[in-house]
């Protein structure tokens, strides 16, 4: 008597239960202000998936008619792609969605509901990011960032297919009004045109040849650009050139090849993962090919002489900021400040590299041969063992003979620099960096490496003309070795160079305020979304991470530095950075609060992250803290 008791309370509970949702439910499907969705199942998450599968053919079917796209989907039908387009919103569907359920397993409902707004309000979000790609696409190709134009470019156009409202979606772009499902392929098509190839090098190699790559855009030296090249055998990994250098190799005999196939890339398909929203559209929506991405370049005629940057560097700017590629050896560096900062630029001077090139010529002969213990002379042990790690980074080859420059900083005379390609064949993709040895003047040994910044980012800090050269020199040095030590997984260097209170943030915006150092740094009290880390759990963390992947990768671009009012060389530096692994990607926004006071010791105080410009506040900047 007490079970069926029970059972007899259970049941009347649910038909409570019930009867107070019917009255919503069935309000909520006669009125015509809402998308709906119900399932049963024998599970809640079931349940759930099959209200959320009835909740969007809902919502596809009211919205079909506005999707004109469909007309080049290859024959798909049409109802089963919109349906499929309209799935890429489900994520930002369940956002909004409000959730009724009753009953219990194995016979559980769930109903679920939208308003018909909230649904526009989606789409509208969408459209916003289509615009936010684009003009992210726009300030790379004026800087002549040609993979960074075209991932955008054709992203945008991409997540445009998923909009209903694609025909109709403008932006103003130069004064004009532009349709953008028109702008976006004839934008692609003509990035791809105004590159050009030629062969500035070659170098047989055994049963290859090797060549060197001089790339421009727009007649000048592409800051970067991906593609893959046929080798007479087989399309080859995604290379990445910087500042006009690039390379390919052709399997066999040299004189039987008249041609080198080259596919510039525009998909980025590794990339994808970095957004979870272009991975969601990219994967579902029909691709869109555009043939002007395949060129041919000349193998027959006689290397071409492309100059990259300046033949003689006269100031500080011109050799860092060009990365030396062909910087005479014996260049005079001149300070161009007066006499303010002189003191501090005295540690800044030019030099005769004349006694440096053999040391330098052994380290790439050892590269050549892969016979790196040959040049364990040639360093200091920390700086072997950096060197060690760098060749091991990626199957590292040299791109060409290089011409080195030679600056005296602090107690180490900084050459720049040799261009090497890192490739890992497990994950599809190569990387070019050029990389700086740190020579120790005293012992005539390299100390340490690191890859240098591409010409656009060490640009836009040389052009901070109220700094003297020693300051902005510190900066670019210390981020070239941050960018390393990453790269590198160089975790012990990481630890040190983060104060032991530093404020470590990862994410949008901060719930209150949260000090370190005594309270000496806060976030300011905006809104929600914070994680927040301390030295510890972060370095715990980037162990992980060095540990579960092959390669660690950093790409810096949109570089900004603000001085501190006071504290004397404390900065705040914020950049664009592009983050590769072989498990991970994203793009975001880093920013760092440094103290170059002693440039050998740097100590960073806060690091932040976020994905994207808070609409609020923008970005995290020294005027923060």
């Amino acid at each position: 008597m007490k079970v069926i008791a029970k059972c007899l309370i259970v049941l009347i509970g649910c038909l409570c239960v019930q009867s107070a949702f019917s009255q919503t439910v069935d309000e909520v499907k006669r009125s015509n202000a809402y998308y709906w969705g119900e399932g049963i199942g024998k599970t809640s998450a079931l349940a759930e998936k099959e209200a959320l599968a009835t909740l969007i053919n809902s919502i596809s079917a009211n919205v079909e008619s506005k999707f004109t796209i469909q007309s080049e989907t290859s024959g798909k039908d049409v109802k089963e792609y919109v349906s499929t387009l309209v799935q890429t919103h489900s994520n930002a569907t369940i956002k909004n969605t409000e959730i009724l359920s009753w009953g219990e397993e194995p016979n559980v409902h769930v109903f679920r509901f939208v308003k018909k707004a909230e649904v526009g309000k989606i789409f509208a979000e969408r459209e916003r990011k289509v615009k936010e790609f684009v003009t992210e696409a726009l300030a790379a190709d004026a800087k002549y960032q040609v993979a960074d134009a075209l991932r955008y470019y054709y992203w945008a156009l991409m997540l445009l297919q998923s909009l209903p409202n694609a025909e109709s979606v403008t932006m103003t772009i130069a004064d004009k009004v532009q349709k953008l499902d028109v702008f976006l392929p004839k934008q692609i098509n003509e990035t791809i045109s105004n590159l050009d190839f030629e062969v500035s090098d070659k170098q047989p190699d055994d049963n290859l040849t090797q060549y060197i790559l001089g790339i421009t855009y727009k007649k000048q030296p592409v800051a970067n650009c991906d593609y893959s090249f046929f080798d007479g055998r087989n399309w080859s990994l995604v290379t990445g050139a910087k500042d006009g250098k690039g390379m390919a190799e052709v399997v066999g005999d040299a004189a039987a090849h008249k041609d080198l196939r080259l596919k510039i890339e525009y998909a980025f398909e590794n990339e994808w993962k970095v957004d979870t929203e272009v991975n969601d559209v990219l994967n579902k929506v029909e691709p869109v090919i555009f043939k002007k991405s395949y060129a041919n370049v000349s193998l027959t005629k006689s290397p071409a002489s492309v100059t990259v940057g300046s033949r003689r560097a006269t100031t500080l700017q011109d050799a860092v900021a060009q990365n030396d590629a062909v910087v005479s050896t014996n260049a005079v560096i001149t300070n161009s400040e007066g006499i303010a900062g002189q003191a501090r630029n005295d540690n800044v001077q030019a030099v005769n590299g004349s006694d440096y090139l053999l040391l330098l010529e052994r380290v790439e002969a050892a590269i050549r041969a892969k016979n790196y213990e040959s040049a364990r002379d040639c360093f200091t042990a920390d700086g072997f063992d950096i060197f060690t790690k760098l060749v091991r980074y990626g199957n590292a080859v040299i791109l060409s003979k290089p011409t080195y420059s030679f600056v005296k900083f602090e107690d180490g005379i900084l050459a720049r620099s040799l261009p090497m390609r890192f490739s890992f064949s497990n994950n599809r993709r190569a990387f070019v960096e050029d990389v700086v040895f740190n020579i120790s003047p005293d012992e005539g040994k390299i100390c340490s490496l690191s890859f240098a910044l591409s010409a656009n980012t060490t640009n836009d800090i040389m052009k901070y003309q109220q700094w003297d050269e020693y300051s902005r020199l510190a900066i670019i040095n210390f981020i070239e070795n941050y960018k390393t030590a990453y790269a590198l997984k160089r975790l012990d260097y990481i630890e040190s160079i983060f104060s032991d209170n530093a404020l470590i943030i990862v994410g949008k915006t901060v719930k209150k305020h949260v000090g370190t150092d005594n309270a000496k740094y806060t976030l300011p009290a905006n809104q929600t979304r914070l994680t927040q880390y301390t030295k510890g759990q972060y370095m715990k963390q980037l162990s992980t991470v060095f540990k579960s992947n092959e390669y660690v990768n950093l790409k810096f671009t949109d570089t900004s530095v603000k001085k501190a009012g006071a504290g004397g060389e404390i900065y705040g530096i914020q950049l664009k950075q592009d983050y590769f692994s072989t498990t991970y990607g994203d793009t975001g926004y880093l920013f760092l609060m440094v103290d170059l006071n002693k440039p050998e010791e740097p100590t960073i105080h806060i690091r932040t992250w976020q994905p994207e410009k808070d609409p609020d506040f923008g970005l995290y900047d020294i005027s923060n803290f």
